[in-house]
């Protein structure tokens, strides 16, 4: 009996013709209860493994509704750059520059796309940024910026 397996996978090389007539053609094979994605996967309750498991490190600036998000909010933490430092009374206010060559007013406790600033000092600003890691799970990571001297040709 074990033969007859063993044989099998060397039939189907050596006559194909004979390997295909035992499968009529256009016939599915797998369970017929998991639906098939568009690109016609059957993923059998498996991951897809065409679908990479890497986040891009730079945020889009598109909220999860879709739509592109507006000032402040739209601005992720690793994307911001602190230009200036102004001191209003008691308190800070830092100037955070986009990538786009947009700038921003910030205050403490101020929410970006994905961070929350927490404390703004004369030398910096500290974000609370909210990351996550391999297995999904969100955590809370504080990052120090610094204040960056910008030139006219910036």
């Amino acid at each position: 009996m074990t033969r007859i397996l063993i044989l099998a996978p060397v039939v189907a090389l050596l006559w194909p013709a004979q390997a295909l007539a035992q499968i009529p053609v256009g016939s599915r094979v797998g369970s017929e209860t998991a639906p098939a994605t568009a690109s016609g996967y059957d993923d059998g309750g498996r991951r897809d493994p065409f679908v990479t498991l890497l986040t891009p490190k730079r945020a889009n600036g598109v909220t999860p509704a879709g739509r592109p998000a507006m000032g402040l909010g739209g601005l992720a933490v690793e994307d911001a750059l602190v230009t200036g430092i102004v001191k209003a009374g008691p308190t800070y206010v830092a100037i955070l520059r986009a990538p786009d060559g947009k700038s921003f007013m910030a205050r403490s406790q101020d929410h970006l796309q994905n961070g929350v600033v927490k404390v703004i000092d004369a030398e910096g600003v500290v974000f609370v940024q909210q990351t996550s890691d391999a297995m999904g799970v969100v955590r809370p990571r504080e990052v120090r910026k610094g204040l960056r001297a910008t030139g006219a040709g910036q």
